[in-house]
């Protein structure tokens, strides 16, 4: 199901040129666009985290990517910007739905220590949608039109729709053993209500607010900046578009492990230090001179900035509250959104005036480092809250 959420995710960068041609748009206008998305997507994190607390996930999921599929094709029918950025809002709430639901499932079925390794085997399909969506994509652009290449996807996944319906089990809500402060929660409120007092919480979900200025540029604007930047023709920019999410998966897989055995007590540490990676690459990837070198800078930084994905939400679910861990994981997520709905606007204007991207890069780099700053003064505190319980015990 994600995989098929990263494809519709990736198949509106790939056709962008194409897009931006026949409907008269300028970049700031697609900045517009990709923050379209972001909005509907940030709006219902929360609502998408509570209701699957409150009813399971099963029809959450299946009523989400009929949603997102359905507007998927709806974007190819779109002949004006307002049309089209009315169309993104609606494909992101249907797609907003889902987050909240699906780490909800892996909170519930798995032990602390393993969720670093668990959320970096679910969430490869944010690696792998991209690599293997965008020469798809870019196929269908080049033969059918970016029109039809929507429709397909929208055919895709309502074809995953109804397997989800027919085959995925019904769940179960198994609470965990209640004590004194999940009492409250239980009842509807209360522990997410403390989650929210505490420092830990907000510099979390802070983190992922400039990390997401940085993935989203990177995920919407990175296929642009190949094919105008570096005029690397369509054809080929799918494939060799496609090999930063190969690295983009591996990352992912190795941090994981490591997030789950070496570094499970200094997870935070683990994902800044991806941060600062990542923003490396991005800056060898702009010095370059070569498309070979440019390409390696961005698979790079495509590592690490995936890497980073599978610890930083184990740390999330250590910090969600057992009964609330569906609407914790998507406020955090919905912070996230923010930081990606302003910076696809900042970066659409910046590659308007400065008439490369060049500026939004450098923009993205600020922000992963930004990120990894306060992803170590998380770890501080944690440390901290940890030495303080050991002392009182």
């Amino acid at each position: 199901m994600l995989l098929v959420a990263y494809f519709d995710r990736i198949n509106l960068p790939v056709a962008a040129s194409s897009m931006m041609k026949a409907l008269h748009l300028t970049k700031t206008h697609w900045g517009f666009v990709l923050s379209a998305f972001t909005l509907g997507y940030a709006l219902l994190q929360a609502p998408g985290g509570h209701f699957a607390d409150r009813f399971g996930s099963r029809r959450l999921l299946i009523f989400a990517i009929l949603v997102w599929s359905i507007f998927t094709g709806l974007t190819g029918l779109a002949t004006s910007l307002i049309m089209l950025v009315g169309i993104r809002v609606v494909f992101g709430f249907g797609e907003g739905l889902e987050n909240g639901a699906q780490y909800r499932l892996v909170g519930l079925y798995f032990q602390p220590k393993e969720r670093a390794f668990a959320n970096s085997v679910f969430l490869s399909a944010m690696a792998l949608g991209p690599a293997l969506g965008t020469p798809s994509a870019t196929w269908m652009v080049s033969n059918w039109g970016w029109q039809k290449m929507f429709f397909g996807f929208a055919i895709l996944g309502l074809t995953v729709g109804l397997v989800l319906f027919l085959f995925l089990p019904r769940d179960v809500v198994v609470p965990a053993k209640m004590d004194e402060s999940t009492q409250d929660c239980a009842a509807g409120t209360g522990e997410f209500e403390n989650a929210l007092r505490r420092p830990t919480s907000w510099l979390c979900a802070g983190s992922y607010m400039l990390f997401n200025m940085a993935f989203w540029g990177f995920l919407s604007w990175v296929p642009i900046y190949l094919r105008e930047d570096r005029h690397i023709p369509l054809a080929k920019s799918g494939v060799i578009g496609a090999l930063p999410y190969f690295a983009g998966f591996a990352g992912m897989m190795v941090a994981g492990y490591l997030g789950s055995t070496v570094f499970s007590q200094r997870r935070s540490v683990l994902v800044a230090a991806c941060y600062v990676a990542s923003a490396a690459g991005l800056l060898f990837a702009l010095s370059a001179q070569s498309t070979l070198t440019c390409m390696t800078g961005l698979c790079v930084s495509g590592f690490f900035l995936y890497a980073g994905f599978g610890p930083f939400w184990a740390v999330s679910l250590d910090l969600a509250p057992p009964h609330c861990r569906g609407v914790f994981t998507g406020s955090v997520n919905c912070c996230g959104q923010i930081g990606a709905f302003c910076s696809q606007i900042i970066i659409g204007i910046l590659a308007d005036q400065m008439k490369s991207l060049t500026g939004a890069i450098l923009f993205m780099t600020c922000a992963l480092c930004l990120s990894a700053v306060v992803m170590l003064q998380l770890h501080k505190l944690l440390r901290l809250e940890a030495n303080i319980s050991d002392n009182a015990s």
